[in-house]
């Protein structure tokens, strides 16, 4: 009984600060629903850490540095066993910092590297190692065979995501017939953010591809998924058949990996040279920088900065062409 009623007054406490401060932003303005549900849960989550940590505040007032700094100890030692990324803990010591000035301790909570080693918590967008399958050391064609006998489909839509670049969503929801413009496909059902854009067919084993995709479309409406089964029922399906043949993220290499092998491809193709995370001689900036917005543009971002995070970036400096 001693021990559940500080819980359960520093869960009520909480709640009260909460409800006091979660409708207006630090800098005045009005916080979204998805944000108030965002540092409701996630301020109640960390609350059940320093519980499980042994820390039983009379009061959520009571919080103080020490109990900051285990948190930080702790979250450290999850990121090491893989069970929180990066992002996650520079997510949490955020709401720990809007907290203290709720609570009229601002300045308390430090920098996120105070209190967890940089090296976990700091985000890079620059891709430090080719992540496709090629350099995990997979005979891509191999595996793509292997899948392929477990399941057609699944390996058809592999091929789309490693010859055209495409997501995973949206190789399971291509519509082959309408997407097919001849010299380009339109890829713009399952989109992220609902973006379309437009992918070259530039290559005779593209154009072969497309046609084969054909053959799966039940209709010229259809998709290339079972159409037995819903959308989600087919990504479960096509996760489990990836499972089977070993592609995961614990294995070192996903699905994923094949759009960065398409990502180096064209870049190569583009530019002449190979990217920098493989290595690459260095292109002069303007036409890594035409390269990249290409590259960007057929994976379907808007940014060209985000070729980072599969090619890897040069040391900025200009080359004689």
């Amino acid at each position: 009984m001693s021990m559940t009623k500080p819980i359960r007054c520093c869960r009520d406490s909480l709640q009260r600060i909460i409800t006091a401060n979660i409708n207006a932003n630090v800098d005045g303005s009005v916080s979204s629903h998805a944000t108030r549900n965002k540092y409701a849960n996630g301020l109640h989550k960390i609350v059940r850490d320093l519980e499980t940590l042994g820390f039983k505040l009379p009061d959520a007032k009571n919080l103080k540095g020490k109990h900051i700094v285990a948190l930080g100890k702790h979250y450290e030692q999850q990121t090491i066993a893989g069970k929180l990324k990066p992002a996650t803990i520079q997510g949490k010591f955020s709401m720990l910092r809007v907290f203290a000035h709720w609570i009229g301790k601002d300045g308390m909570v430090e920098a996120t590297h105070k209190y967890v080693d940089l090296a976990l918590v700091q985000r890079s967008s620059i891709c430090a190692y080719d992540h496709s399958w090629a350099a995990q050391g997979i005979d891509v064609i191999a595996k793509l065979d292997e899948i392929s006998q477990k399941d057609a489909r699944v390996g058809l839509q592999l091929r789309l995501e490693l010859e055209s670049g495409l997501r995973s969503k949206e190789a399971m929801m291509l519509r082959p017939y309408l997407a097919d413009k001849g010299s380009y496909l339109d890829v713009s059902v399952g989109t992220k953010g609902g973006r379309p854009r437009v992918v070259g067919i530039n290559t005779l084993e593209q154009k072969a591809l497309i046609e084969q995709a054909k053959t799966y479309a039940a209709t010229k409406d259809s998709s290339t998924s079972d159409p037995n089964r819903s959308l989600a029922q087919w990504k479960n399906h096509y996760y489990y058949v990836l499972r089977s043949c070993g592609i995961t993220r614990k294995n070192g290499f996903t699905a994923h990996g094949l759009r960065h092998t398409y990502a180096h491809n064209r870049y190569k193709e583009l530019s002449g040279q190979d990217s920098p995370v493989r290595g690459g001689k260095l292109v002069n900036r303007e036409d890594d920088r035409a390269a990249r917005l290409q590259v960007a543009d057929e994976l379907g971002h808007s940014r060209e900065s985000i070729t980072t995070h599969y090619l890897g970036r040069g040391d900025g400096k200009d080359k004689d062409k």
